[in-house]
Parts: C-alpha cells; structure tokens; sequence
C-alpha cells in the first residue's frame, strides 16, 4: 500500500481509539497544572500567570502523556504478534511512517482544542490586556512543536531497541537531561521545558516566542533526524537489528536526509543569533581601564554627528548609518569603536573612500569591536554602516535581559543603538524611522519632531547631548501633562491603560500622593527639578530607571490584578496610590531590607491608610484598612503551620513555600501595617509619627539596599521603641 492511504487507515484507526481520547483528555487537562503546580515562568505579569503557565505546564506534560501513547501503539502489532501479517499487506517502514504522521496530526488538533478550550477564561481574566495573536502564538510556538519532537523521539526510540522498557528508560534519559540542573538556565537545551522567564501585558514582545520557535526547530529537526535513523532499524523479514539496518540502510536517501535534518539542527544551533558567544560573567571594565597594555587612543572632538537608524519590528531587525564629521582631523591613526554582537557591518568608509576594518575575535559585555585605521591628512566624514538582530549578553542569558525591536516595544540601550565610541565626544543628531503608532524616547526624553513617511512609518529627529544614544525606547504612549503645586508631571503609559487610568482617575490619585508625601516626608530626589516624568515600562525590562526628572514604573502596577489587590488598598485607585509612594518608601527612595516582619511595603500601605484618611475621614479609613489588616493578622494568628513552624519544616517544599509565601504577604502588608499604627500611637500621634519618618526618609541617602539597607531595628531606633512594644496582643 502507498503512503496517502496507510495515513487515512491509521489516522481514522487512531482517531477512532479509546486511548487516544484517554491521552486527549488528559493533555486538555495538563495546562490546569500551570495555575498552581507547575509555575514554570517566573513572570509576575497576567500573561505569565494566564497564558505562559498553562502553556508550559501543558507542554511538558503532554509531551509525556503523547510519548507514552506513541511507544504503546508502536509496540501493538509487535505485542500481538500481527507485526506479521500486516508486514505482508505493506511495507513495515512505510506503516511506521503512517502512523507517526497520524500522531503528529493529532497531536496538532489536540493543541488547537486545547487553545480553543482555554481561550474563554484566560481573555476574562486578561480583559483588555488580552491578545489573541500572542495567545495562539504561545499554543504554536511552545506546545505543537515540544509536542512533535515527544512523538518523534518516543518512535524512534522504541524502532531502534524494539523494547517497551529500553525506549521508556531512553525517553526518560533525554526528559531527565532536559530537567537537570544543566540545563535549568540554558534555553537551547531545555527540549521538553521551555524556558520563559517573564513577559508583558501592556507592550507584549515577540521576542520570546522567537526564541521558541528557533529552539523547537532545533530540537524538531534534530528528533526528525533521529526518527529517519531509526526507520532503518526496523525489524524486516524477522531479522535482528543489525541484519535489518544492513537491509534498510540500502535506501541511501534515508540516511543522508538523517544526517542534513541532525547537521542542520546543529548549524542552527552553533549560529543562533539571539545569544552572543562572549564570556559568561561579565567583564571588570574598571580593571580594563586601569590595564596598561591597553593602547591609549586620542579623544577626538567631532564637529557633528548623525546616526541614521531604522526599525523593522517584523523582523525585529535594525538598518543604521552612522556618520562623524572629523573635518578639522588630520592626524588619522587607529580606531576602536563597539557594536551589538547580533550587527554586521556592511561598510566603512572615510572621506567618501570605503576603509577596511576587522572584527577581532573579542566580545565584552554582549558587544563587538570594530578596528580601523584612519588615513593621515585631510579631515573627512567616517561612515559606518551596519543591520541585524541585536543579541543579548551571554552573562544576562538566565535573566533574559536583551534589548528587542517588537511591533508593540521597542528598547534599545548603548551599542544596540549605534556604534559607541569612548574617544569621541560631541553632541549628535538622531533619526529613528520605525511604526506610526509608536512613540520614542531618546535618552529618557519624548522626540517631538517626525515626518510622516506615507507608508505607515514616521521619521522621527532629535538633538542629543551625548555622541552615541544611551537609550532609545518606544510603544504606544500616551502622555497625561498637569502640575502638582508648582511641579510639572508628565504621566506617561500605554494607551491599553486609557480606560483605567480614567475610570481610577490617576490624575486626582497622583497629586493626592504627592502632596501628602512632599507635606509630610519631603520631595522626592527624582523631582527636584520644576518637572518630574513618570514612564511606564515593559516588565521584560525588568529594571527602571530614576534620577532627576524622570522616574519609570512597572506595567503591572496598572493590571487588573495589581489594583483588585485588597491588601495594597481599599480600590483600584488607592492600589495605585500605594504603588505610586513606592516613590518614597522602595526602590526609588528609601528602599527597606526585607525581613520577616519589615519590608517597604509596610511603611507603602501605611502612607497609603493616611492618605485615604484624610481624604475619606477616620471610620472609612478604619473599616478599609484597620479592620481588614487585624481580620488578616487574626487569621493567621489561628493557623496552625503558623503556631507550630516546626512542623512547617517537615511539609514538602512545594508546601513550605506557598505557605511562607502566604505568610510574608500577610506580615507585610496586614501585621507590619498595624506595628507601625501601634508605634504612631506610643510615640505620640500622628504628628510625632511623620517626623519620624521624614527624619528617615531624610537619612534615605545613607543607606544602601546592597551594604547597609534600612532595617527594622533603625525603625525601633529612630522611634525609640523595642520589638516587645510593638508586639501585637
């Protein structure tokens, strides 16, 4: 019998079969591990929650559940000793080929349904942060791909020993490796376990998904290649392994197709471009610095500068040019510029005369040198020009830390911009083509200044300070300008926050927040200017920055999530205000060591209760605060695990740390809370109380988060308390 109607009979036959819906059903269960057992994805975000948990969770899972049925239906005609019969109607390699392609055709069906099954609740749950394109993507990209290369391998395995228990044990073998410590933070070798380490809502990045891709075609050639190895080894003629290999190796287009998917697998792996090939920690640059074999360059003054740089989000690609006018240096010599490791240079020239130049073999934090020499003489204008795929640092690899060109993102910072010269200076002209839709920021500053290209991109132009960009960001802004006292606030936030932001009216709850903290514990550092930028960032930044005029903040502190979070406060808008005077009890202002009873949070939902009660009045802001936080602290006071930790200790891991979990949010946000309300009340009041803190937040300076954080015993200290004062009875 011919291939077509071998599939037709075995798809139907399979199709048709009890245990294939047993598997079915089980694989449309798998992703219900992702809510709470399996939490692959360490992302905060509702997308990481929703989409990335029940994905992988379900990935591994049915990859499994589908080897399992794969090695069991392989081994049927064998076990019943039909292999035989059915070996005198076809052909058993063409039979085995049927019926792997009808798995992996179910397989593919069991994803969609799988999809299709979820969709309703995960889009309830995201509401307007929900996208049905990266929703699919995640199906696609992680789970019909893991789920193929499960098949392939199961199949091959159990064609080469002919042994239920020998494929089994090999299957396992490969599972285990991808599991294994070794390959927790390499993403290349997790073949059943994607990695995803964290995504975002609001400016959703494909930069992942990319990556999957790229490692399922990896691992799908790669398990191809095996399968094809493995049709050799099938029993022909009742014959032993080696007789039926001599046999089925005299189809010479079997191995060689073998041997170009396991070698392309391969190449792709070796020439991956997501990931450069420099160190794996990342270099002392103060030591390279102070060495002294290092060749000293002259610092050249240009007389301009101009970086010419286009974004393809569809690729995630950059096309740049940049040009430095030396028209005035004649002195010529050797030059040293860095670029992304993921850029190829396509030319330099100098004085309209193209240069030659090498890339050593030298990569320092994620970035290349370019080495050319400058001829004696006559000024001229450097042109360098160069396109690709920015890469990620090998030493920021586990965190996946990277700079992307997304249809909905962008973030580029340093020499993923343009070229970085450390012996040039001078100021420079930015133009940066990418979408209409999208809004940059130069250096932390909005560019104003576009030309409409009429082709769905605009051209946008900027001056800036530096000779090279230090950062360049954009998405889909919207900016909200009012004034707080006599200080400007440029409220900037993506515009799939619109609704919320005016439904929770953020205006009223950010001058609300800035007022009362400036009254009572003084200015923040970031606003001492007239005008104070606040910027929403992706959470695949995963990093803000904050220094005079410009402060970044989370997407997540605008999800749906964050502002129903009771603990944080008594509505959506007052879980904004709780997040918004982070800027003086956090990262960005006095950021706490984070104890078991001590942490920012507490001193967060404390500014957070006196700002509703004097805005709301003492009975709303004891019936929304006070109350819940002694309900929550009472409530942990009768649990058991709570009373006894010893026998805390001997629950299993997975236990300990739900519970501790559960525990930590309860102290900081309920019980830390109520402490301080306890130490307001012993000191005096409230008035007593806010000097306390504003002589603390006054000190912020002289602590350190790393060497000398801010503790619970400098709180007891400055209050002039003891922890059996603030004991709660």
């Amino acid at each position: 019998m011919k291939f077509i109607p071998l599939y037709r009979v075995e798809f139907t036959r399979l199709a048709l079969s009890k245990s294939l819906w047993v598997i079915a059903a089980l694989c449309l269960c798998a992703p219900l591990l992702g809510y709470s057992v399996i939490t692959a994805s360490m992302s905060e975000v509702m997308s990481g929650k929703y989409i990335a948990n029940p994905v992988l969770a379900g990935t591994t899972a049915g990859a499994v559940l589908w080897a399992v049925f794969t090695i069991a239906e392989s081994d049927r005609l064998h076990r019943t000793g039909t292999d035989v019969i059915t070996g005198s109607i076809a052909s058993p390699l063409r039979l085995c080929a049927a019926r792997t392609a009808a798995i992996l055709s179910l397989s593919v069906i069991t994803v969609l349904l799988c999809a299709l099954l979820y969709l309703p609740y995960t889009a309830g749950k995201m509401e307007y942060l929900f996208s049905l394109g990266f929703y699919m993507g995640n199906f696609f990209a992680f789970m019909m791909p893991t789920w193929c290369s499960s098949i392939l391998f199961a199949e091959a395995f159990y064609q080469i020993s002919r042994r239920v228990e020998i494929a089994a044990v090999l299957y396992a073998a490969l599972c285990y490796f991808s599991l294994s410590k070794f390959a927790e933070e390499d993403y290349f070798l997790r073949w059943i376990n994607p990695l995803v380490v964290t995504y975002s809502d609001g400016f959703p990045s494909i930069w992942p998904l990319r990556v999957g891709v790229y490692t399922r075609v990896i691992w799908l050639l790669i398990a191809t290649g095996i399968w094809l190895f493995a049709l050799l080894c099938i029993r022909k003629y009742q014959k032993n392994l080696v007789l039926s290999f001599i046999r089925g190796i005299r189809k010479l287009y079997i191995p060689i197709f073998s041997v170009v998917f396991i070698a392309s697998g391969a190449l792709l792996w070796i020439r991956q471009p997501f990931v450069d090939h420099g160190p794996e920690e990342a270099v002392d640059l103060e030591a390279m610095a102070e060495d002294e074999t290092l060749e000293e360059r002259e610092i050249i003054k240009a007389d301009s500068i101009k970086h010419f740089l286009v974004m393809e989000p569809v690729t995630g690609r950059l096309s740049g040019k940049s040009e430095y006018n030396y028209s005035h240096y004649e002195k010529g010599g050797k030059r040293r510029m860095m670029l992304n490791t993921g850029y190829e240079v396509t030319a330099v020239t100098y004085a309209g005369k193209a240069l030659s130049f090498k890339l050593p073999d030298e990569i320092i934090d994620g970035e290349q040198p370019i080495e050319f020499t400058l001829p004696k003489g006559k000024g001229g204008v450097l042109t360098i020009e160069f396109e690709g795929l920015p890469s990620m640092a090998r030493f920021l690899y586990p965190y996946m830390l990277y700079d992307s060109i997304d249809k909905e993102y962008i973030s580029l910072s340093n020499a993923a911009t343009a070229p970085a010269d450390l012996e040039v200076t001078g100021s420079s002209t930015v133009s940066i083509t990418m979408p209409k839709h999208l809004t940059p920021f130069l250096n932390y500053q909005p560019m104003h200044d576009f030309v409409d290209n009429k082709d769905g991109t605009r051209t946008w132009t900027a001056e800036s300070d530096l000779e090279c960009p230090m950062s360049i960001r954009a998405a889909d802004y919207k900016t909200m300008s009012f004034s707080v006292g006599d200080m400007g606030i440029d409220f900037v936030y993506g515009k799939k926050y619109d609704k919320t932001v005016k439904d929770n009216n953020v205006k009223q709850a950010i001058t609300d927040v800035f007022n009362y903290c400036i009254k009572h514990y003084g200015k923040t550092d970031y606003a001492g200017g007239k005008r104070l930028q606040l910027q929403q960032i992706s959470a695949m930044v995963m990093g803000g920055h904050a220094f005079e005029g410009h402060c970044e903040w989370f997407e997540t502190v605008l999800s749906p999530e964050t502002l129903s979070d009771p603990k944080k406060g008594a509505n959506a808008t007052e879980v904004f205000i709780h997040e918004m005077v982070h800027q003086w009890w956090g990262s960005y202002g006095l950021e706490c060591k984070e104890e078991e009873l001590w942490s920012s949070e507490g001193l967060a939902v404390y500014s957070t209760y006196r700002i509703a009660k004097e805005k709301y009045g003492e009975l709303y802001a004891k019936k929304y605060y006070i109350d819940v936080w002694q309900e929550e602290v009472d409530r942990q006071d009768r649990e058991f695990y709570y009373r006894h930790p010893e026998y805390l200790k001997k629950l299993p891991e997975k236990y300990q740390s739900n519970l501790n979990e559960q525990n930590q949010g309860t102290n900081w946000y309920c019980r830390m809370p109520l402490m301080i309300k306890k130490a307001e009340e012993l000191v005096g009041g409230e008035e007593k109380m806010d000097k306390i803190l504003r002589t603390i937040y006054g000190k912020h300076a002289e602590y350190d988060p790393y060497s000398n954080p801010f503790t619970y015993q400098d709180f007891l200290d400055a209050c002039n308390l003891t922890e059996e004062d603030l004991y709660l009875e």
